[in-house]
């Protein structure tokens, strides 16, 4: 029987998804002028797919035995397949076996081996099919230290789903430990919590995050961020347990959201720049929202939002309508207007509370109009008194003086002096 083979487009193709097409547009092209047959190892060969996708006529596909068919004996549960060569498109989890075939090179199978290493535990026992069909086993660690590698090569890797046997964690695997810390005989503490009762750990968590992240501490921000999803987990299987919602729906509602918010990279709306991003943002959102005026889009902020973080983003808002200074040094004036209010109002015994919420509101409208964020610079200038405080009181103790019963002129005194020492170092 007369043959051509397509070896030589494995030279041409830059990669296995450019082979894949060169070869059905080869087919296919003889195709046009008589009846074809095209024989490969495996049906499932990225070739047979793309041939699939560009024939206009019904493709006929006659499947052999896959070459890791006896690795299914020794699969006993949920299996996901995969091609070697797809290794960083792998999904693996944990509590799944993985089957992967083709295993052609060793540089392959090194390749292979890490990304499973991510999944599973480092020395497990996995199944080897040589490609004359002989089985074996071997630890993970040493797949790519196998006597022998083609495309007939294909491995099993079994499931571990023993939470403690594991070294690295997908967020699969995390759920199942929130959910066994839930359960019945889990952890006394976790169960007994509610939404509310965990209401302060959130804020904390997050609050731990952006100081990890102010700080630059990237050691200490992946860490945090484990803190704030533990959080989330946490109360998605609190609101399962109560039939309210699951961890599910709460990815798929954000991933819609994103979707839905981005039109501009999903659809066809025009977005160029991140102003033009943001504004497009808040149109979709006062959509969704059924917000008809813009006094319901500032009612809509969280009262929950630490105040001077509130009060930037109702004036962002108010903003957004052309509510707004013109710019920082416009609205200068009105820190001096509320401050002489508030004067009044401490003279005369007036509102005192309303006119101090007056004057802060105002140096948050100044600040956010030098593209500045107050909360970030007030959170700065406590740290700046804290160290102060200290470099005073170290002065003071050196002095064989004690802060209690020293007047405060004196304690001016050695402020001063810290703060003299800091312009002589900058």
């Amino acid at each position: 029987m007369p043959y051509e083979a397509l070896d030589a487009l494995y030279e041409d193709a830059e990669d296995f998804d450019r082979h894949a097409e060169m070869a059905a547009r080869a087919v296919l092209e003889r195709a046009g002028a008589e009846p074809v047959r095209y024989a490969v190892f495996d049906v499932r060969d990225r070739s047979v797919a793309k041939l699939i996708e560009l024939s206009d006529a019904p493709v006929g596909v006659i499947a052999g035995p896959p070459i890791e068919e006896g690795l299914w004996a020794y699969a006993g549960g949920a299996t996901d397949c995969f091609e070697a060569s797809d290794w960083e498109n792998f999904t693996l989890h944990a509590d799944r076996n993985a089957m992967v075939r083709e295993l052609a090179t060793r540089e392959l199978a090194s390749e292979v081996k890490l990304k499973l290493m991510d999944c599973y535990p480092t020395e497990c026992l996995i199944h080897v099919r040589s490609g004359d069909g002989e089985m074996q086993k071997t630890s993970l660690v040493n797949l790519d230290r196998l006597p022998y590698y083609d495309h007939r090569v294909s491995i099993l890797v079994p499931a571990e789903r023993e939470l403690t046997a594991l070294e690295r964690y997908g967020f699969d695997d995390f759920d199942r430990v929130i959910r066994r810390l839930r359960s019945p005989d889990g952890c006394p503490w976790d169960r007994k919590q509610t939404h509310r009762s965990l209401r302060t750990n959130l804020v904390e968590e997050a609050y731990e995050a952006v100081d990890a992240i102010d700080r630059g501490d990237t050691e200490a921000l992946y860490d945090e961020l484990g803190d704030v999803l533990l959080q989330i987990v946490l109360h998605a299987e609190i609101a399962r347990q109560h039939g309210e919602f699951a961890i599910g729906d709460v990815i798929t509602a954000i991933a819609h959201k994103m979707i839905s918010r981005h039109p501009h990279v999903f659809s066809t709306a025009s977005a160029d720049t991140p102003d033009q991003v943001l504004s497009l943002w808040q149109k979709l959102k006062k959509k969704e929202r059924h917000q008809d005026t813009q006094a319901e889009v500032l009612k809509s902020v969280t009262k929950s939002l630490p105040a001077l973080m509130r009060a930037e983003k109702v004036q962002k808002r108010a903003a957004d309508v052309g509510f707004d200074w013109k710019d920082a040094e416009e609205c200068f004036f009105k820190i001096s207007e509320e401050a002489d209010e508030l004067r009044e109002a401490m003279e005369r015994h007036g509102d005192v509370e309303g006119e101090a919420g007056d004057l802060l509101f105002a140096a948050v409208n100044v600040i956010r109009l030098l593209k500045l964020d107050p909360e970030l610079l007030l959170n700065r200038a406590t740290d700046k008194f804290i160290a102060r405080f200290e470099a005073m009181e170290e002065l003071i103790l050196r002095d064989g003086k004690a802060l209690a019963g020293m007047a405060l002129a004196e304690m001016d005194a050695y402020w001063n002096r810290v703060k003299l020492s800091e312009k002589h170092l900058n």
